[in-house]
């Protein structure tokens, strides 16, 4: 319950709710009770009708009451996977890429599905559970003093017993749950990466291989799916046979003391409902504590999505809306996490206002660390990044539309239509858009498809665009906002012969007019550059042009 603070302003209301619930819950006991010993023996037949009468009322209100509480724990469960679901989304979008690449993406997904989970525990089924649990043992004591305490004394024992013996079922459980998890990880996996590359599954007639793959991770899968089913039923199973023998002692020691004239015959009917109130909290007690191991698992889950570091801190002050472009890197060290190769040593670079500098590639991933390090995307473990003299570490790194745009060597499209795409979503930039793309010369090639800039894109459909004219729409989309700061990241690899001679125009128009950074191997880029780098030994080195 402390997990959930915000979300119990309506905690109050829902005890005095089950408060009322479980009083009302003693109405049939006491008119059966009242039926046998007093209605029966002197035929009172007006006074049972009162009696029903009562029943039923006390019936309606309990119903009311129970609907009511759904609706009110419904609602809580559902503010409870909003905040959590949306908090993760979030954490993904704005945590460092490292941290996200270690998995997969199925595995990722995967873990946002435990958000229902702890949902329908949290802030439903334990809820309730917390709410009722107590109440069990206010039947315990009517059914004792209704009974005697050999009644009592029973009862307590066979649930004593019950959750013994869910102990032992929910360690098994929780084994076959988390291996469970590891089967699900890798399946996941290798769906998200079959069906992302069905392409190439094709092109190289890998479908029978894959095929067999998949056949035996749901084979492996189909078998631990069925130990977990198996005993994550043993609970229900269980507790409908313990709840036959609490009816059968109930009978057995309420008749033996109502044979010998200790308690009535009334007493003993009430005992037998008394006997089921009192019990049921428990079988779902002993549910809630063997599938307990889900809640394990999901809470690892989504504190793997909490442990992601964050790219920037939110609450820092943007980067200023105006800039000029001038980039300055001083003494930066770079290394690698996993193997603590360093990348970057001692590592200067100076970039003035509308220069353009190309960065030739190499075999490493040094250029594109480089951009993504200018781009605030990854972080420094020692020296500083300056654009205009501002050090970007104190400065959130989520919002640099209008100062920096970086372009990566594969433009991705986002699922919407190729104008929506242009304008990033935001219908106030249409012009720009527009402007842009006739600088591209957008509109000749689109005005080809049967909707135009209204096709539809994403969620891969946007492959049977040539892969240059995908590049100029990603262009396109990044020169709408007008940045003082290109960063390109071989982006002329993936065009065509057309689009890459209007790239090459579209940089020499550019030249001057904003800062351009590229890491690209073409000469005719190198020419037109003010300045040609390599990297060599985690140091920066000029190159003649």
């Amino acid at each position: 319950m402390k997990t959930l603070p915000a979300f119990m302003r309506s905690s109050f209301d829902l005890f005095l709710a089950s408060i009322c619930i479980n009083v009302l819950g003693l109405a049939l006991p006491i008119v059966l009770m009242q039926v046998y010993d007093r209605i029966v023996p002197t035929r009172a037949t007006s006074t049972l009708l009162w009696l029903v009468a009562g029943f039923l009322v006390a019936l309606l209100l309990e119903t009311i009451l129970r609907l009511s509480r759904s609706t009110i724990t419904n609602w809580m469960s559902a503010r409870f996977e909003h905040s959590i679901a949306h908090s993760c989304v979030a954490r993904w979008i704005n945590c460092v890429l490292d941290d996200f690449e270690k998995d997969g993406a199925g595995v990722h997904l995967d873990r946002l599905r435990a958000v229902n989970t702890l949902r329908s525990f949290y802030a439903g089924q334990a809820f309730q559970l917390m709410l009722d649990l107590p109440f069990a043992f206010i039947f315990l004591a009517v059914a004792g003093f209704l009974g005697g305490w050999q009644v009592a004394a029973y009862l307590a024992g066979v649930a004593a017993l019950f959750l013994f013996t869910i102990t032992f079922i929910r360690r098994r459980y929780s084994r076959s749950r988390l291996k469970q998890k590891t089967q699900a990880d890798r399946r996941y996996n290798f769906l998200v990466e079959a069906l992302s590359g069905i392409h190439a599954v094709k092109a190289l007639t890998l479908e029978e291989s894959m095929l067999r793959r998949h056949e035996r991770l749901e084979a492996d899968a189909a078998r631990l799916d069925y130990d977990v089913i198996f005993v994550g039923n043993l609970p229900v199973n269980l507790g409908n046979l313990f709840s036959q023998i609490n009816l059968f002692g109930v009978l057995f020691i309420g008749g033996t003391l109502a044979i010998s004239g200790q308690i009535t015959l009334g007493s003993l009917a009430g005992c037998t409902l008394l006997s089921g109130r009192f019990f049921q909290p428990f079988r779902a007690l002993a549910t809630f504590w063997v599938r307990h191991a889900d809640i394990e698992i999901a809470k690892d889950q989504i504190k793997s999505i909490v442990d992601l570091r964050e790219e920037s801190d939110s609450e820092k002050s943007c980067l200023p809306a105006e800039i000029k472009g001038k980039i300055v890197l001083n003494k930066v060290l770079y290394s690698h996490e996993n193997d603590g190769e360093e990348i970057f040593r001692e590592f200067n670079m100076l970039v003035q206002n509308g220069e353009m500098v190309c960065i030739k590639t190499e075999s490493s991933r040094s250029p594109t660390l480089l951009l993504n390090m200018i781009y605030g995307v990854i972080k420094p473990d020692n020296g500083q990044v300056f654009i205009d003299g501002h050090d970007l570490s104190e400065f959130c790194h989520s919002d640099y539309q209008g100062r920096m745009e970086y372009l990566p060597q594969q433009g991705t499209l986002f699922n919407g239509t190729i104008f929506d795409n242009l304008t990033l979503f935001n219908p106030a930039n249409r012009q720009l858009a527009l402007d842009a793309a006739a600088l591209l010369q957008l509109d000749s090639v689109l005005s080809e498809l049967p909707l135009g800039y209204e096709t539809k894109v994403g969620n891969r459909l946007y492959e049977f665009l040539p892969s240059g004219v995908v590049q100029r729409i990603c262009l396109a989309r990044a020169l709408t906002v007008r940045p003082r700061i290109l960063l390109l990241d071989r982006v002329n690899e993936a065009m065509d012969q057309d689009s890459e001679q209007l790239f090459f125009w579209l940089m020499s128009k550019l030249k001057g007019n904003c800062t351009i950074v590229m890491v690209t191997s073409n000469p005719v880029l190198h020419s037109m550059a003010d300045s040609v780098y390599s990297i060599v030994g985690g140091r920066l080195r000029q190159e003649s042009v």
